[in-house]
């Protein structure tokens, strides 16, 4: 019996040699006349199909086939006949076999959204891994399926190339399938900076251009990574076909595709996305409102962006609170001198010019306070924006300035100072279109030339004993007295350049 056993096993492997060499089928046929089997494995569970397959002995196998080889069956690895000529791309012995019958498909469906890893993928995944298109269309033809599901996602979200992702779609492959990090195909197909073609093909098939992320990847949209892909074309193409370039639940505080853009320092982006509709107040109580973001740490391009904020409406002066704690986040202008170690004159002018207020105090005393953000500017060839600063401040903490510990000794002393004598008419001015710009707007050019305003009072500095006083301008009590004639004329004067911005 060992003998006879010893006798199969030299026919297994003779025959298995025999194929290798591509010997003529009459020597297989004498092997297979002597006892070998079409069936019998010769090592590691592999047939004598599957010695065929891997020689590309087209006959051979042909030959095997007609003797009733099991023409599934498989390796120890799993592996089939069908599995080799796939993944090497033999479109002949592929067809062959589909038209012998072979089963497309030997996964069992577990039901599992990411079933566990196996030794080897179904042929389809095999034959489209190794871009082998015809094979993969054949498979398809003949009942492949186009959603089977693996440890990382279903046949499309493995899949980047537009040529396969529209071989997929076009035998009902989902759009929509989420991968193991819970991506749609649609989603990796907008992050990438050429993937305008993958993303008209999926939009084509019916992908949903607002699909949103999970936690896990902070909530994003489809938006926000095309932004992140940084493709005007692919944003604009998005807008076009329906999506939201705000966020449908800003309760989750996280950053917006208006934020990406901003950090990414993407100026056209920022632009296109402003003129698609972005809310340019949007907050979030982590990261604060776009200007915010702007205004921040090791951000590219950002006096251009804080301009476009600026003039696209952002308010410098927007209130975002904590929502662990409730406690105010910094206003933008604390943000970004406290951000900012080169501080940009024009930045800090821009931000002024719009609005931003300035409040010499703690954050302690004043959440819109900006003291304890002043140590960029205490250096000689910064020190001009700390008087820029100076000049606009409209509310002042002596107590906390004469503790400070920032700024140098001539900066103290001048700030001091400042605090104690009445805020200059341009400051005053300032702080009036301040306080009408909370109240409903009102449009300049309406105001005529006879127009009279009234005066600011003037009791609002300290004194010397007066170290605690929190010293601020005066915010709702008109005077009942009309102004002086000369007083009424600086006003008018300013109100004409005022005038002249707003055209400019």
């Amino acid at each position: 019996m060992p003998s006879e056993v010893i006798a199969d096993k030299s026919l297994q492997r003779e025959l298995a040699d025999s194929i290798i060499r591509m010997v003529p089928l009459d020597e297989i046929r004498i092997l297979l006349a002597c006892g070998a089997k079409v069936n019998e494995p010769v090592t590691q569970g592999l047939r004598p199909i599957h010695y065929a397959i891997w020689q590309r002995y087209l006959e051979a196998t042909r030959l095997l086939l007609v003797r009733g080889c099991d023409i599934n069956a498989t390796d120890d690895c799993g592996y089939s006949a069908l599995h080799l000529s796939a993944e090497h791309g033999y479109t002949e012995l592929v067809k062959l076999l589909l038209e012998s019958g072979a089963a497309v498909d030997y996964r069992p469906d577990t039901g599992e959204e990411f079933p566990r890893t196996t030794l080897c993928d179904e042929p389809l995944r095999l034959a489209i891994r190794n871009k082998h298109y015809a094979v993969a269309r054949l498979l398809l033809e003949h009942g492949a399926d186009p959603n089977k599901r693996y440890f990382f996602g279903s046949e499309i979200n493995l899949v980047s190339d537009p040529e396969y992702l529209e071989l997929l779609l076009m035998f009902g492959a989902n759009p929509d399938s989420r991968d193991r990090a819970g991506l749609t195909p649609l989603m990796k197909a907008a992050r990438q900076r050429k993937g305008i073609e993958s993303v008209l093909l999926l939009i084509s098939y019916g992908a949903d251009v607002n699909a949103m992320a999970d936690a896990r990847n902070d909530y994003r949209t489809v938006m926000h990574y095309a932004v992140l892909g940084g493709n005007t074309d692919v944003v604009n193409l998005l807008v076009k076909q329906g999506a939201r370039v705000n966020y449908d639940c800003p309760e989750l505080n996280k950053p917006s595709a208006l934020d990406l853009a901003i950090l990414k320092g993407d100026v056209p982006m920022l632009q296109l996305l402003l003129s698609a509709g972005a809310q340019v107040n949007s907050s979030s109580s982590v990261i604060g409102t776009p200007l915010h973001v702007a205004c921040s740490d090791n951000i590219s391009n950002r006096k251009e962006m804080v301009k476009i904020l600026l003039e696209s409406g952002a308010d410098p002066n927007l209130k975002v609170y904590n929502e662990d704690d409730g406690a105010q986040l910094r206003p933008a202008l604390a943000e970004y001198l406290a951000s900012d170690t080169d501080p940009c004159e024009e930045t800090v002018a821009l931000l002024l010019r719009y609005g931003a207020r300035v409040i010499m105090k703690t954050q302690f005393r004043d959440p819109d306070g900006i003291l304890n953000h002043l140590q960029n500017v205490t250096t000689v060839e910064h020190e001009h924006i700390f008087y820029m600063l100076l000049e606009a401040a409209e509310a002042f903490d002596l107590c906390m300035i004469k503790r400070n510990h920032i700024l140098n000794a001539v900066q103290k002393e001048t700030l001091i100072e400042r605090a104690k004598t009445p805020i200059a008419l341009l400051a005053q001015t300032r702080i009036f279109f301040l306080k009408m710009a909370e109240k409903p707007k009102v449009d300049l050019g309406l105001l005529e030339e006879d127009d009279e305003f009234e005066e600011f009072p003037t009791e609002h500095w300290g004194t010397e004993d007066a170290d605690d006083a929190d010293v601020s301008v005066w915010e709702d009590n008109w005077e009942d007295d009309i102004v002086q004639d000369d007083f009424s004329q600086q006003l008018r004067q300013q109100l004409e350049k005022l005038r002249e911005q707003n055209k400019s």
